[in-house]
């Protein structure tokens, strides 16, 4: 998946500007980077466009963060309530979801806690 068509289909999907869409996929990569191992964050990185790939820092381990302090990282980070958080970071996951392969994807999953199901409805 090309970068216009990823950030297009997050402001789709959360109902937000493209600037919005632009830092929220930031936002919401960046956070999830943080919290995975920094090997299945490269690899997650790898699938996606380059745009995306330099915008994120990825350490080498993870930070063990709960759904909520998720939430708080992402909604402090673009200035929004949890609430907006929570439907923006769904918008980025669903749209991961199309731009990776499903192996990846269950990677990704792997290594997130059960409570975040919540994040992939």
């Amino acid at each position: 998946m090309q970068y216009d068509e990823f950030v297009e289909k997050v402001a789709e999907r959360a109902g937000i500007e493209r600037a919005e869409a632009e830092r929220t996929s930031v936002a919401v990569l960046q956070a999830l980077c943080d919290r995975l191992s920094g090997d299945e964050a490269h690899d997650l990185l790898s699938e996606l466009p380059a745009r995306l790939k330099t915008a994120v820092v990825v350490s080498p381990s993870a930070l063990p963060l709960s759904v909520e302090d998720f939430l708080h990282v992402i909604a402090d980070d673009l200035e929004i309530s949890p609430e907006h958080a929570r439907d923006r970071t769904r918008a980025v996951f669903a749209t991961l979801r199309e731009a990776i392969t499903l192996g990846e994807f269950r990677d990704v999953l792997e290594q997130l806690d059960p409570e975040y199901a919540d994040l992939l409805a």
